[in-house]
């Protein structure tokens, strides 16, 4: 006898294979939406840097202008790069949360296989005994 719900515990498993992927998908997006976070502040460093030297030496205004309006547009740029990070955990978490969900449903599934499983072995020993028990009688039985 095989388990009767193995169907639902294959769909349950396919299922969490796929929202482990999705979540993985969201993770790697995550990651790279930091990293263009993190490369538009190390801009933003550089670039103060840079005009912080050019202060030291003689500078045009327009030169100066330019170098502010980069800084405010990067500066925006980060925080809806922020907004956007934002928005990604909120989905990631939620995803997170179906994934346990999932994963719960998975384990009930195999701790129910497993106590079927278990529950089958016993009744057939219970069998294999009455079995064995009845040849040994049968047997005893011949020899008297």
């Amino acid at each position: 006898m095989s388990f009767r719900f193995e169907t639902i515990l294959r769909l349950n498993k396919r299922k969490e294979d796929l929202l482990q992927k999705d979540m993985g998908k969201i993770n790697v997006h995550h990651q790279r939406q930091q990293d263009r976070q993190q490369f538009m502040r190390d801009a933003t460093e550089a670039s103060k840097d840079e005009l912080n030297k050019k202060k030291r030496a003689d500078i045009s205004v327009e030169t100066m202008i330019l170098c502010d309006n980069f800084t405010r547009g990067v500066k925006i740029q980060v925080e809806k790069q922020d907004e956007i990070i934002s928005e990604i955990n909120t989905k990631l978490e939620a995803k997170r949360e179906e994934v346990v969900e999932a994963m719960r449903k998975r384990r009930t599934m195999e701790i129910l296989k497993e106590r079927d499983m278990l529950r089958q072995k016993k009744v057939r020993e219970a069998k294999e005994t009455a079995i064995l028990d009845e040849v040994a009688s049968n047997l005893w039985v011949r020899k008297f």
